[in-house]
Parts: structure tokens; sequence; C-alpha cells
């Protein structure tokens, strides 16, 4: 058990993210339109321009930084949009060549541009990120630009982008995407499922590869397009994911595979495989379709991951992941969004003295900065080389830090960055920062 320590203040929490954002920005690699960021600082690193682990989600951690009044890494931030905007329309012009996900490729660049741009008021950015996205909407009017059907690379996610930046020009390529997705169900006892690609028959139901992200997209794309069957589809989805997970407690933890990839280990509770992510689905349809107990099955989301007993590592494998996309800062963003649209301070609280104390308790410092190491318990040295990006790295737990203080300083109405696969979050309306 961690000893009880008092709660961090603000002043602590910028002074960490501020170092660790000091250590990402130093992994920059010059290139000719910019820069580029590595995955890790260990030497040959692969270098990548995507969300997940590379330049757009360092990109979004300085946009957090912008938000906390800190331009320390603008410089960084300009590189970084110079490159992507490069990238993004290289992207473009060889599409068959190129990988267009939201979290893996091109879509993700178009999003980190957009975010860069809500914080800082960069509205060449934003704009620049809205013409490509007209661009990839042409494209995928046109025909399938991915094998993939998720969040993370496939259609579900460029879906999500698309809404989000397109704009009514956008609307024959949302509504050819929405149909790929339909055609590519599967149905089980009536209900539907997907696979994160026709090659891969493995069901991974939850937000990153499965039914809650292609039904979130699926939702999204029929307010954006008004073709209420789309969403009669995601709730249907929604119904498989209450069949699989509903426990008797009144909690929902769906399993992480089917078949079981780990039957030691059948459920996983962070924003990719669990709950953290799972009720984004039950959020939107919520906000479309309200009183219908949607709602309800979110907190059952909630209360799932509260009960399950992190972040304590209650045995190898469980809760060795301090990052967005599997660990505590992806649960913490979760709770913070919660406690915005709420006010319930109970879950202020288990942010600041669980989630928080542990992502400081696991830091690494040093004179070159601060970052996280995850521990990959099957493997011989199991402390993992530090990751950069957002989902995985320091830019992300950084971004997590800063968005904290934020709420300590501005409560419940602190401004919150829109991303594209969120769209069910609401707290009256996203703040769309520096709109003009």
């Amino acid at each position: 058990m961690r000893s009880v320590q008092d709660p961090p203040e603000r002043a602590q929490l910028i002074a960490v993210a501020t170092d660790a954002l000091r250590w990402v920005a130093d992994a920059a690699v010059p290139t000719s339109d910019g820069a580029t960021w590595p995955v890790t600082r260990a030497p040959a690193a692969p270098r990548t321009d995507d969300l997940y682990a590379g330049t757009a989600g360092v990109l979004v951690g300085f946009a957090e930084a912008r938000l906390a009044g800190i331009a320390d890494f603008d410089d960084h931030a300009r590189a970084a949009v110079a490159q992507l905007q490069i990238q993004a329309a290289a992207d473009l012009d060889r599409i068959d060549d190129s990988d267009p996900g939201l979290y893996t490729g091109l879509a993700g660049m178009l999003a980190g541009l957009d975010i860069w741009g809500q914080a800082s008021g960069d509205f060449a950015a934003r704009e620049a990120a809205r013409g490509l996205t007209l661009r990839l909407a042409r494209i995928a009017a046109a025909g399938p630009v991915s094998p993939w059907r998720d969040i993370i690379a496939g259609d579900a996610g460029i879906l999500l982008v698309l809404v989000a930046l397109g704009g009514p020009g956008a609307e024959p390529g949302v509504s050819a995407t929405a149909d790929r997705l339909i055609a590519a169900t599967e149905w089980i006892d009536g209900l539907p499922d997907w696979y994160a690609r026709a090659d891969y028959p493995v069901f991974l139901p939850n937000f990153s590869h499965g039914a809650a992200g292609v039904g979130c997209a699926l939702a999204a794309a029929a307010a954006f397009l008004d073709r209420p069957e789309l969403l009669e589809v995601a709730e249907l989805a929604a119904h498989r994911l209450i069949k699989l997970g509903k426990r008797t407690d009144g909690t929902l933890a769906v399993p992480h595979s089917i078949p079981l990839a780990d039957p030691q280990a059948p459920v996983s509770y962070g924003w990719c495989h669990g709950p953290t992510g799972t009720l984004r689905l039950f959020e939107i349809l919520d906000s479309e379709r309200p009183g219908q107990g949607w709602a309800d099955w979110a907190d059952a989301c909630r209360l799932a991951v509260r009960r399950s007993g992190l972040p304590e590592r209650k045995y190898p494998g469980f809760w060795d992941n301090i990052g967005q996309c599997c660990g505590t800062a992806g649960v913490a963003e979760m709770v913070l969004d919660y406690y915005q649209a709420s006010s319930e301070r109970e879950w202020l609280s288990w942010a600041v003295e669980d989630l928080t104390e542990d992502i400081l308790d696991r830091r690494t410092t040093d004179e070159s900065g601060v970052r996280w190491s995850h521990t990959e318990h099957r493997r011989p040295q199991p402390l993992l080389e530090p990751g950069v990006g957002w989902m995985q790295g320091a830019a992300g737990i950084a971004g997590w830090l800063l968005r904290l203080a934020r709420v300590e300083q501005d409560g419940t109405k602190a401004v919150r960055l829109r991303w594209p696969d969120q769209p069910g979050l609401q707290l009256g309306a996203w703040n769309d920062i520096n709109e003009t």
C-alpha cells in the first residue's frame, strides 16, 4: 500500500509537467519542414508523426501547456505544426500507401493540428486541419481508405475526425464511411460487433478496437447526417456491451477479448480495453437519447473502475501502466470528465489523492527532466523504456497534470480540449477555444 501523503499542490503539478515536457521537447529531431519525434529517447528509436506515440500527440501536450499559460514550448509546437501539415498533405497525395488512422496516422495529425489551434489561437493550424480533412472526406467518399474498422487505425476513428473537423462539405465522406462500417458488421444473436479488421477474427469489443468505439462513431455520424438508422445500430451495440459485461453488483466491465486472450485476466480497466473508454458510447447515446437509461450504464462503467482497486498493483500485470491509453492518466482523465460534469467532489478527491499520487510516485527525475516507465512483468527486464508521446508517454501524462492544475484553479468550468473521439461528453457545450 502507498503511504498517505498530502495531496499535490497546483504548483507541484505544473512544475512536474513542465519538466516532463522539457524532456519531451529535447527529443525533437529537426526535419526540412519542422520537427518530428521518436517513440522513445533510446538510440535509434523509430520516429513517427502520429497521435499515439509521435509528433501529433506531442503537439497535444504542448497545447495543454499553452492552456496553462506556459509558452516555453511554442517554438517546438510551431515546428510540429509545420511537420504535420507537410506530412498530412503528402499522405493524402499517396493515400493508398499511407496510414489514415486516428491514432496511427493521417487523421490523428489533423486532430493534433486542430487541438493545438484550440489552445493557442493558431487559426491557420485549424484551417489547415479542416482543409486537409475535406480532402480526406472526398477520398473517403470515393472508396475505402483503410482495411481497419476501429478507432485506433480504422474507419471509426476516421469517421469521427470527418464529423468533428469537416463541416457540411464532409457529408459524402461521412456517409460512405458509415455505410462501410455497417456493411462490416458481424451480428451475434441479433446484436452487432466488429472485428478490428477482416483477417483478425477476434472480438475486442471495448473502445479502441470494437463495438464501443464503432458504436460511438456511428452515433456521431447519425447526428451529423440526420440518419437515425445509424443511431439505432449504435444502441444495439450498446446492448451487446451490456449483455457481455453486466455484473451482479451493478457495475459494467466488458471482457477484453472474445475468445479471451488471457482467462486469468478477463477484464481490463483502461481507455483502450476497459470501462474507461467504453462508457463514451453510453455518454453519446445519453446526449442523443436522454432519459433512456444510458447515463446509468456510463455510471456502471465508472463504478467498475472505481471498485477495481486501481491504481494499487495487486498482482504482476495488474495496473503496470501509467499512461493515457492503458493506465492511470487515462483513468484520471475520465474521472475529471465526470467531476466537471457532475461537481461530485469525491471523484475529484480520487483523481487527486490516489491517481495523481500514483503518477507522481512513479516518475523518474534527473537533470534531463521527468519521465515515466511502464512495466511488462513477462519480460526479463520488466521496466520499459520511457515513452515520449501522448498515449504511452510523458507528453500525455504531463497533459493530465496540467489539466488537473487548471481544474484546481478554475473548478468545474475549467477549459477542456475538444477531441474528435469524445463526442458524447457534455458540459453544456464544448469550449470552442479562440474560435473566430
